[in-house]
């Protein structure tokens, strides 16, 4: 019972993981153009009756998967692909909290739009771009497996080859776009000093 549900939450919740994706691609032709595209979704989903649903959707989301990560933890003789399922399980479940949370903090404990300086923010941020540059990348990247693991599960090879080279390349877009390889990208001086005072908070500065 558990994984249908699970099977069945993952796959009401595609939509909007895939979405939130393949916006950031905007963030390639500057950040005005990726606000703009963040925009035009948000509006599905920022609203009083679809977001508390969105954060709820998402938690359980996470409880199924730890519940399954457990059980398949225990069963014995696990394949490469069974522990890669695992693993990026964890990491996601660890993200979607953690994120889920930073994101309803800084706009409604901070006042500041989760927009493109609030994620480049940190990647250029002395003290925090060695932690989410790969923080962003492994997420992106365990989405890719978990779905790959899906599709591999399936008997479908050619897609899951798709679905991680496309992972690659999404992390590649996200740092070269929001890490201003692109073009010249510098931490706005508001969003600059909310993470200052997040490290303060942390006793790490």
């Amino acid at each position: 019972m558990t994984r249908k549900l699970h099977s069945i939450a993952g796959m009401l919740l595609a939509l909007f993981i895939a979405s939130h994706l393949l916006v950031h691609l905007f963030a390639l032709a500057g950040p005005d153009a990726h606000i703009a595209a963040l925009k035009a979704v948000q509006g599905a989903y920022r609203n009083p009756v679809i977001e508390p649903l969105l954060v709820v959707a998402l938690l359980v989301q996470v409880v199924l998967g730890l519940r399954l990560a457990l059980r398949r933890w225990r069963e014995p003789d696990k394949q490469l692909w069974g522990r890669l399922q695992i693993a990026s399980g964890l990491y996601l479940a660890y993200f979607i909290i953690n994120h889920t949370a930073a994101a309803l903090y800084t706009r409604y404990g901070a006042g500041l739009d989760t927009n493109f300086w609030w994620v480049s923010g940190p990647l250029h941020h002395p003290l925090m771009k060695g932690f989410f540059y790969p923080y962003y990348a492994l997420a992106v990247l365990s989405v890719a497996i978990h779905a790959g693991a899906v599709l591999h599960f399936k008997g479908r090879t050619r897609s899951v080859r798709l679905t991680a080279a496309g992972g690659v390349l999404l992390v590649l877009a996200y740092w070269a776009s929001f890490g201003g390889w692109l073009y010249p990208v510098a931490i706005r001086a508001d969003y600059k000093a909310y993470y200052d005072g997040l490290l303060v908070a942390l006793g790490l500065i």
